[in-house]
């Protein structure tokens, strides 16, 4: 006799309708991602993104309402890859431990993701034109990460591995000043040596910040 297989037991279930949303969402965030880097900012338009991504024409204009209001979007899914990474390296670390660990994966993660890294930067720039409309959130952006390398300054204070006299705010200017400097000349120069440059901020900046390196230069 034989038995019968019950139907759809390999099968996953339906999506719901807030789960084929959410994937439309992604799908069209990645897709304007894509575009970024290929047919830069002119080119990444709410119609090409919907039909990059397989979906009608329409449904990116629905989801985002704009332009600037996808661009807000694609500033908070790569902004969230980086601090997700981040937090797991820093695992609580302050003071040096945590400037060099941040350098390090930052390294990392620009070369895993350098499409993030450039959908990053062109929208930075875009921002500085007077009338972006998300220029207030690669503010808010750039301010929360200026205050968490700041943090860590201090930290380092408190320990003692680092000057009393150090401003950490403006340490932190400086730090996120020069990784947005050394990732902005990888980006248009195929030749730059990026982890070289990575590795010679963070000896530079090791040296800057530590008691024990000015020590040992006595």
């Amino acid at each position: 006799m034989t038995q019968e297989t019950p139907a759809n037991v390999n099968s996953e279930p339906p999506r719901t309708q807030a789960e084929r949303t959410a994937l439309a969402h992604s799908s069209m965030i990645e897709a304007a991602i894509e575009l970024l880097n290929t047919a830069g900012i002119q080119g990444t338009t709410l119609v090409a993104i919907g039909e990059t991504a397989g979906y009608s024409r329409g449904l990116a204009t629905h989801h985002f309402g704009s332009k600037a209001g996808l661009f807000r979007e694609v500033l908070k899914r790569v902004s969230a890859a980086w601090n997700e990474e981040l937090t797991r390296k820093l695992d609580g670390k302050t003071g040096l431990k945590a400037i060099t660990t941040a350098i390090e994966s930052h390294l990392a993660h620009a070369l895993r993701h350098p499409e993030y890294i450039r959908a990053q930067n062109i929208l930075w720039g875009a921002a500085m034109d007077p009338s972006s409309e998300f220029k207030p959130n690669v503010a808010e952006f750039m301010s929360i990460q200026r205050e968490s390398v700041a943090a860590w300054v201090r930290g380092g204070q408190a320990l003692g591995e680092i000057h009393q006299d150090i401003n950490a705010r403006r340490v932190a200017e400086q730090y996120y000043g020069g990784l947005i400097g050394i990732t902005s000349q990888w980006l248009v120069s195929p030749d730059f040596d990026l982890a070289a440059a990575y590795e010679d901020f963070k000896n530079n900046l090791v040296r800057l910040l530590s008691t024990t390196a000015t020590e040992e230069r006595k």
